[in-house]
């Protein structure tokens, strides 16, 4: 198993949907439905770019019967880990779009530019859940109609004049750039609405546009007029005689000729892309038009995440990806503990609920305060291996606001232990200092039974006492009997002499 990674798409639909159930998302997988007949021959494009050109007529079934047996096991592991699926009666962006559309679920994940013209408002792409760089972008419908100015509707004239699935090759000769000048001259109109106006412009049999020719401009000033003719008489715009005021290369000259070319110019744009479209045979391509915006797809119930199968999913991850049991154990009971914890949160009980057992331990795992939890090991929890002998217990570190919801009585129990424990450790600091106070006062009282009570002895002296200072016996009998720590009594003894 070891550098070998079998089946990658199972693996990444895995950590995919481990990565973002944990975050909290809910996830809604859809799967493709009946292949469209405006899509066959660019789906046969894609299979010979993938497997080569063949003579042979089951190219396209083989490829295609290949895509069905990968989408098998997909929804299989997706069983396995509780996961819902529905299947669309089409394209699945296309009923990504219409759950979108209609609020059942608040955005996409896909990196298909189609799906927006088939009606999404909220699309997420470029997903990355590297752990150091995670992030995705997010495009919203009403963002492109603000900054772009595109519509729906728009969009889909854009894909059919530049071309898309349905229309691999769009309309020869017109570009991106041109389209985008030709929307933001509509004024509210869609790219839809303006190709409905060429056809009844074509068959009313109107005129186009016509432009006069442009008269003589002068070099210099770019004014009307030669420049000799400027330098004989002056130019009248410029207000000169005999000269002209020299202009830059981009000055637009304010003569009729040019206010009139500005005034024609947006409309020369369409009609050359007009012109190109009209060509085309099949334009504007109805039944394009109608794919996009006709929804096949009807209202759907859409069920919740149900709990993640243990014994499912080792039995799977060790046929399909080359896992042990017990590294698939390792792997699910993450998805386990977060699914029976936001049960528990919910108010609901289950006895195939993971039973916590205590907290170990806090830690912070990326910014965040987590509990090491010690679980009860479920039912088919795969048995250790001879390398790595069986841990008592399943332990794993979860988020501790919601171990807190779900479980408080644990919470609440690892917090009276931390009391104990504190006021444990306080009492035996406690006792450590008096043990230390007691053992410096028994050397005091040892130094202090040596001495010869004599006045004025050297002795005496060196403990710090006023060698003229007479003490009789009984005074020091009494002195020593106080209920005082000795080295108190020292210390009131020296301050007072």
């Amino acid at each position: 198993m070891v550098g070998i990674v079998t089946n990658p798409h199972l693996r990444n639909i895995y950590y995919r949907v481990s990565s973002l159930t944990l975050m909290g998302v809910h996830l809604v997988f859809v799967t493709e439905g009946d292949l469209p007949k405006l899509k066959t021959s660019t789906v046969k494009k894609r299979i010979e770019a993938r497997f080569g050109p063949s003579k042979k007529p089951g190219i396209a079934k083989k490829g295609r019967s290949r895509f069905k047996s990968i989408l098998k096991e997909c929804l299989e592991l997706l069983e396995c880990l509780g996961m819902p699926w529905i299947q669309a009666a089409g394209e699945a962006e296309a009923m990504c779009a219409y759950l979108n559309a209609n609020g059942y679920v608040d955005g996409c994940i896909t990196n298909d530019g189609d799906i927006f013209l088939y009606g999404a408002q909220t699309v997420y792409r470029n997903f990355t859940m590297n752990i150091k760089d995670p992030h995705v972008d997010c495009y919203l419908i009403s963002d492109i109609e603000e900054k772009l100015g595109c519509s729906r509707e728009s969009l889909i004239g854009l894909a059919i004049l530049l071309g898309c699935d349905y229309l691999p090759k769009g309309v020869p000769g017109v570009g991106k750039e041109q389209v985008l000048k030709l929307i933001k001259t509509l004024k509210g109109q869609s790219l839809l609405q303006r190709f409905e106006s060429w056809k009844d412009h074509l068959q009313s049999g109107d005129v186009p546009v016509s432009t006069a020719k442009k008269p003589l401009h002068c070099s210099v000033c770019h004014h009307p007029g030669s420049y000799k003719d400027h330098k004989d008489t002056g130019c009248q715009i410029c207000g000169s005689v005999g000269y002209c005021e020299p202009q830059d290369a981009d000055y637009c000259c304010p003569c009729d000729w040019h206010s009139s070319e500005s005034k024609q110019q947006p409309s020369l744009e369409e009609e050359s892309i007009k012109k190109k479209a009209m060509a085309c045979e099949g334009f504007p391509f109805p039944e394009v038009i109608q794919e996009y915006l006709i929804s096949k797809d009807k209202p759907v119930k859409l069920n919740g995440c149900q709990r993640p199968n243990l014994l499912s999913f080792q039995r799977f991850a060790v046929k399909k990806m080359n896992w042990t049991e017990q590294y698939a154990c390792e792997k699910l009971c993450s998805l386990l503990t977060y699914y029976d914890m936001n049960r528990k949160k919910s108010g609901y009980t289950d006895p195939k609920h993971l039973q916590a057992l205590r907290i170990i331990r806090t830690r912070i795992r990326n910014g965040i305060p987590c509990f090491e939890i010690a679980w009860q090991k479920p039912d088919h929890y795969s048995a250790a291996t001879e390398d790595q002998p069986a841990d008592p217990f399943l332990i794993t570190i979860e988020e501790s606001t919601l171990f807190e919801a779900a479980y408080p009585e644990v919470v609440t129990l690892y917090q009276m232990e931390k009391l104990k424990i504190g006021r444990e450790k306080k009492k035996s600091k406690k006792k450590s200092k008096e043990k230390e106070c007691l053992a410096g006062d028994s050397k005091v009282e040892d130094s202090f039974s040596d001495l010869t009570w004599q006045p004025a002895s050297p002795s005496l002296s060196k403990c710090g006492f006023d060698p003229g200072l007479q003490e009789t016996r009984s005074d020091l009998d009494m002195w020593l009997e106080s209920p005082l720590p000795l080295s108190e009594r020292l210390k009131h003894r020296l301050k007072s002499s």
